[in-house]
């Protein structure tokens, strides 16, 4: 009885297990999936003062603009995920042209830098208007603005996971996939 070693081909290349694709998704579903819920929380977040005023989130601008940056973040982030879904399927960017991966590229820095600013905008506004003394409905407004810290926390996870696809379009652009 004679023992063979096994044979290897040392020019074939090894399969590639990279991750990046899934990350990509991920990171996609991750920032749609944090701003849904700080834009329903924001949303709903409304209190009735005496006199019957309401104060909702549109009484600020700061929270009108996290809002808008919000929709624009989960716009562009969906109009992504059926390319981030093609890629982690077939192993192959679905639009391979340079031109796409820049559009990639530069919206992901503009979609993460408006996540950016808003998010501080948003926990700004909030810290500061928790330190103003109110007259009248003191704990009806802090309970508002307490509330508020939810739909912040949750656009600093969206820009973090923005940042994280940021970081993933800007290795895409580099190499030739």
């Amino acid at each position: 009885m004679e023992f063979e070693l096994p044979q290897y081909d040392f020019n074939e290349k090894p399969r590639s297990l990279s991750k990046l694709p899934l990350v990509t998704l991920a990171a996609r579903i991750i920032t749609i999936a944090c701003a849904l819920v700080s834009v329903v929380v924001l949303k709903s977040n409304k209190v009735t003062l005496d006199k019957g005023a309401k104060l909702e989130y549109d009484y600020f601008r700061s929270y009108r603009y996290m809002l808008g940056v919000m929709v624009a973040g989960i716009i562009y982030n969906t109009l992504h995920i059926p390319f981030a879904a093609y890629y982690l399927i077939a192993k192959k960017r679905l639009l391979g042209h340079h031109s796409f991966r820049q559009f990639e590229f530069y919206g992901d820095k503009i979609t993460f830098g408006i996540l950016a600013t808003a998010a501080g905008a948003a926990l700004g506004a909030t810290v500061d208007l928790q330190k103003v003394v109110y007259t009248d409905n003191n704990s009806k407004i802090h309970d508002f603005l307490g509330l508020m810290y939810i739909p912040d926390a949750f656009l600093v996870a969206a820009f973090v996971s923005s940042g994280i696809s940021s970081v993933l379009s800007s290795l895409s652009l580099r190499k030739n996939e």
